[in-house]
């Protein structure tokens, strides 16, 4: 999917939707800052700047129609914030040029019988309640209506109802559009809701209104945007009381609206069992028959609908003295109904009241009858015996105090008169304030850190300031709902699996060509604004290249160069010349004439590039190869019927407009590789051990010292912001120089094409070294 981005801000649609596979045609940022991030992030996509001339650009063809159209327009002229001047202000018409432009790009891709776009706009929910209605007429111009929709049936004149509010000072009724909805309308379907950025991993409350839209068949935004209300992410907290639940309790088995000793019919028969300091407290100040000290039972809902009180710190009416006091246990509050029930502060077992006297929170694993009366079971410390476990007391004894307890974390001064007064505090918590970095503002926005550290007017990027960043920052999307709804938007639309791509195949034979390498070649060529490629030769990669927008291409070949500039310049007079050479010279004589000829620099610089192309497609393999001389001298290849390459010539003039072409040799080319470029080096390879390996194509060969000079170009390009990719054979030396220069290396499998008889063309494995 490709996508044009309107009010593109810093692009958190597109550091959303990188992971999905979708690439931007095009931004839309007039603001300075923002446009500066996206150059400096995304310098290969182009920002077209004011987004009221788009429609007409692309209506005209000059822009591309995408696939997707995302944006989300200015929302001061809605925010409750600012004035709400609504359409008034020329920043909420916007709203309405987005529909235009949606329009157009509909309009373009249906020309071309392309399906409609998929439209996501977002804003603040202040235009739900716009006092003209802005929502109601973007939901039209996007739906196909003529006039604006209304949320609602309007109540009489001063009355306000669910979707109308009364403004007494303006005496108009005043749109309030609930926060999710959708409508099939006569151009286009579509949904909106209100999500909030806190149920998506941030961690700040930022609500916003989406609306997905689109003309497809069979794409219902609706199943994009609504979900089942049990996996729906921002679900508010229930907190009221629920009755049907049962709890844990400490109170043992009172009245519960039945006997002690009798459940009512239909009724599970209340039973306990809790953490005491003591002992289980149960029926009659025992235990149930059965039930092991420590154990928890689960307090059934009484007969009559009362829940079971949760871990207090005493007995209940059904206590063997009668007093409605137990042993104090281990309790947290909450559910107290009784007013007679005192609760025990968290996490301790000591109450409220003077009559406790258990002092601590331990607890032991084990039922010991030996046990310090003080120690509830689990965490306790056994006198000596195993399982023996830490105790913490929240007083501390002093010299009385026994080894089995450790005083708990406190703080000190808390009583004058005791022992430890005066004693610095255990925990400290200073109050401050200060102002979140622009960093971690970025993260609460979802987007990488240092995303919209630039640089800046003349200044370094350690100096980028930082209210430009925090506007920029603030003025965003959030980047993990925006990665929700294109994952929505992925889901919903017809899996259609790609067509298999054709690759293009170069007009001229090519020893070491690599289009049969080009499927695996174009996944590891990353994408960018320009592609450099020292050694052209026959062209197989930037022919078939469309991650980039121009090519810087070079090679030391002249006549190579030769022939591709003059079919640049004058592919007909070039074409001409050709087909007269393959018509008339197509045996051995006519060649070695040509080549003579060729070899004396007798021809004009159209007839030299058809003789080239014409010696290419006549010589042995279409092997170039030249003496010390620098003359060519492959002998001829004894050709039945050569085949005239028009289509692939076709296919690269179309492409040639694009292109620089280069007489140069790699060290001159590669120093003009910076920010934003591609490199794609493909060496003469260096032979394997054994071997003598072809580096001969142009005079003077390729040596040893070459490869090691080429890959510290490739180096120094990258440190200047290229990224470079590099062919070449698995020969030890060779991936030991890329190792040690940091490449990461590709295997990949190679047909050798150079070989007298094609059946002991053999498959070989390359290397791709990618930096």
């Amino acid at each position: 999917m490709r996508y044009g981005s309107v009010c593109s801000g810093i692009e958190a649609a597109t550091v959303a939707w990188g992971p999905l596979g979708w690439k931007a045609a095009w931004f839309a940022e007039i603001e300075k800052f923002p446009a500066a991030v996206l150059a400096t992030r995304w310098p290969e996509v182009a920002n077209l700047g004011d987004m009221t001339k788009i429609a007409a650009a692309v209506r005209a063809g000059t822009v591309e129609a995408p696939d997707i159209l995302v944006g989300g327009t200015p929302c001061q002229a809605f925010s409750i914030a600012g004035l709400r001047n609504g359409l008034d202000d020329a920043r909420g018409q916007l709203t309405l040029s987005y529909v235009e432009l949606a329009d157009a790009i509909d309009d373009k891709r249906r020309d071309r019988g392309e399906e409609e776009t998929v439209i996501v706009w977002e804003n603040v929910p202040g235009v739900l309640s716009d006092k003209d209605n802005a929502f109601g007429h973007l939901l039209a111009g996007l739906a196909g209506e003529d006039e604006a929709i209304e949320p609602g049936e309007r109540p009489s004149t001063g009355k306000s109802n669910g979707f109308w509010n009364w403004n007494k000072k303006t005496r108009q009724h005043v749109a309030t559009w609930p926060q999710r909805g959708c409508i099939y309308g006569p151009q286009r379907a579509l949904a909106w809701i209100v999500r909030d950025a806190q149920y998506f991993g941030v961690a700040q409350r930022r609500k916003r209104v989406f609306i997905v839209a689109s003309a497809r068949s069979g794409f219902d935004p609706a199943k994009v945007l609504f979900e089942f209300e049990g996996v729906r992410r921002d679900t508010p907290p229930r907190r009221e009381p629920q009755s049907a639940v049962a709890a844990l309790t400490a109170r043992g088995v009172g009245t519960c609206g039945a006997d002690d000793n009798q459940a009512q019919a239909g009724h599970l028969q209340p039973v306990v069992g809790t953490i005491s300091a003591n002992s289980f407290t149960g029926v009659a100040g025992g235990r149930p028959e059965g039930a092991a000290a420590g154990h928890f039972i689960p307090f059934a809902q009484c007969a009559n609908g009362d829940v079971s009180h949760t871990l207090k710190s005493e007995g209940f009416d059904g206590s063997e003295d009668g007093t409605g006091r137990g042993v104090p246990v281990v309790a947290f509050g909450g559910g107290n109904t009784s007013g007679n029930i005192d609760v025990a502060a968290c996490l301790t077992a000591k109450g409220q009241r003077s009559d406790f006297d258990v002092e601590t929170f331990a607890v032991h694993g084990t039922q010991d009858p030996d046990v310090n009366s003080e120690l509830a079971h689990t965490l306790g410390r056994n006198h000596g015996q195993e399982n023996a476990c830490i105790a913490f007391s929240y007083k501390d004894h002093g010299a009385d105090a026994t080894v089995d307890l450790s005083p708990t974390i406190r703080a000190g001064n808390h009583d004058t008169s005791h022992a430890n007064s005066g004693q610095p505090p255990a925990v400290v918590n200073a109050l401050s304030v200060r102002r979140l970095t622009p960093r971690e503002c970025e993260r609460l926005q979802g987007f990488p850190d240092d995303h919209t550290l630039i640089a800046w007017r003349g200044k370094d990027v350690a100096d980028c300031p930082d209210g430009p960043r925090y506007k920029a920052i603030g003025n965003s999307m959030a980047v993990p709902v925006m990665r929700w709804i294109g994952e929505r938007i992925a889901a919903a639309l017809p899996v259609v699996e790609p067509a298999p791509r054709t690759w293009q195949r170069p007009f001229l034979k090519w020893a070491g060509g690599k289009y049969s390498l080009l499927p695996e070649l174009d996944c590891l060529i990353p994408a960018g604004k320009r592609l450099i490629e020292p050694f052209v030769g026959g062209g197989s990669v930037f022919i078939n290249s469309d991650k980039h927008e121009s090519f810087l291409l070079a090679d030391v070949n002249a006549d190579l160069i030769n022939l591709y500039q003059m079919l640049t310049v004058v592919p007909e007079l070039v074409t001409e010349w050709a087909r007269g050479f393959f018509e008339k010279l197509n045996d051995e004589d006519s060649y070695i004439a040509c080549r003579e000829e060729f070899n004396n620099q007798s021809m004009s610089g159209p007839e030299r590039a058809a003789a080239f192309l014409y010696i290419n497609r006549h010589c042995f393999n279409g092997l170039i190869r030249y003496n010390r001389e620098g003359r060519f001298n492959v002998g001829y290849g004894k050709y039945r019927a050569p085949y005239f390459p028009a289509t692939e010539i076709n296919a690269f003039v179309s492409m040639s407009r694009r292109c620089v072409f280069m007489n140069a040799g790699y060290i001159r080319t590669l120093a003009l590789a910076g920010e934003g470029d591609v490199v794609y080096c493909d060496p003469p390879y260096e032979p394997m051990p054994g071997t003598a390996g072809f580096t001969n194509y142009a005079a003077g060969g390729f040596t040893w010292d070459d490869q090691r000079e080429l890959a510290r170009c490739c180096v120094a390009a990258h440190q200047r912001g290229a990224r470079v990719v590099i062919s070449n054979s698995t020969a030890p030396r060779i991936i030991e120089l890329y190792k040690g220069h940091g490449f990461d290396l590709h295997h990949v499998s190679a047909r050798r094409a150079i070989s007298s008889k094609g059946s002991t063309r053999e498959t070989a494995t390359d290397i791709v070294a990618i930096l």
